[in-house]
């Protein structure tokens, strides 16, 4: 099929390629972290979770927070996600701590310091990173593959690979359902996503799970499409940020975010639903915001691949 689209439209960038391998790469991701067992992990429970990345990765470590709170069966453990420069600085992870520090290529320079951090102080340290990275053991007592390295820098298929691999490490059923169903859903229909996405948002809003899709969304359009999008958490849009919007609104819409109407009488050009209660039922929001992004730099005339 994706040989049909490139004879009727011309070749595929590099990002909608990443895009259209997610699926198969959660179903090889589950697959793979279900194999890690007891003598894997250490023999007692967590006393605190800690998630940390930067950019992408740092939005990432966010969501898999979110989802491990969500998640209803787990045990009732502190789930603290922060920047990796909080690391040692605000937070200090010690012994009995589990710590997940991402980082695709393996590369950046805070998140490693951070990890050496919490290896030294006795944390279980989990490297959450793509296929073919190799560290030295100061960094990490368990390696977390995502995926193969991203041909191209706007990060999609790593940053919902590193969140499989994580919510199945620590929800191992749960998480496990959820991604098998979520394999299921076909990609969205690009001739579509490019009449919703037009030129693009000025501001991004949304609240919880939302305000990082948000960010995540903000993000890509910037990678992609070279536009100046900026993010906000729906509480704090309205103390400030509402007075800068010059364009188009999108709203990532949740049920908890308590500015909904307030929101909706700013008349969005877009809204990005979040249907359900699951611990991962965001995923789909995210993954159209990593579409609309492609979409906004196909209407732009911006190769989504360039730096």
């Amino acid at each position: 099929m994706n040989e049909m689209n490139e004879e009727l439209e011309g070749p595929m960038s590099g990002v909608e390629r990443a895009l259209r391998s997610q699926r198969d790469t959660w179903r090889s991701v589950v697959s793979r972290t279900s194999q890690y067992g007891a003598r894997d992990l250490p023999r007692e429970a967590p006393k605190r979770i800690f998630l940390f990345g930067v950019g992408s990765s740092y939005f990432a470590a966010k969501l898999c927070g979110f989802a491990i709170l969500r998640d209803k069966t787990r045990i009732r453990i502190p789930v603290i996600s922060v920047p990796s420069l909080a690391i040692g600085r605000e937070v200090f992870p010690t012994r009995g701590d589990w710590v997940f520090g991402f980082t695709h290529r393996g590369k950046t320079p805070s998140t490693l310091m951070a990890l050496e951090y919490c290896r030294r102080e006795g944390a279980f340290t989990v490297l959450v990173t793509g296929k073919g990275v190799s560290l030295g053991s100061k960094f990490q007592d368990l390696v977390l593959e995502t995926c193969e390295q991203e041909s191209v820098e706007p990060h999609t298929v790593s940053v919902t690979s590193a969140i499989c691999a994580v919510t199945t490490l620590l929800l191992p059923v749960r998480a496990a359902e959820e991604w098998d169903a979520l394999t299921s859903v076909g990609d969205p229909p690009l001739e579509l996503l490019k009449k919703r996405a037009g030129k693009g948002p000025d501001v991004l809003v949304g609240e919880w799970e939302a305000e990082w899709l948000a960010r995540e969304g903000a993000l890509k359009l910037m990678e992609m499409a070279k536009t100046p999008v900026r993010a906000f958490g729906s509480e704090e849009f309205f103390h400030g940020p509402k007075f800068s919007l010059k364009g188009p609104l999108w709203h990532v819409r949740m049920p908890e975010d308590f500015r909904m109407g307030e929101i909706a009488d700013l008349r969005p050009a877009h809204s990005i639903d979040i249907y359900g209660g699951s611990a991962l039922a965001w995923v789909p929001a995210l993954v159209e915001l990593q579409w609309l992004a492609l979409a906004t730099a196909l209407n732009l005339g911006v190769d989504p691949d360039k730096p």
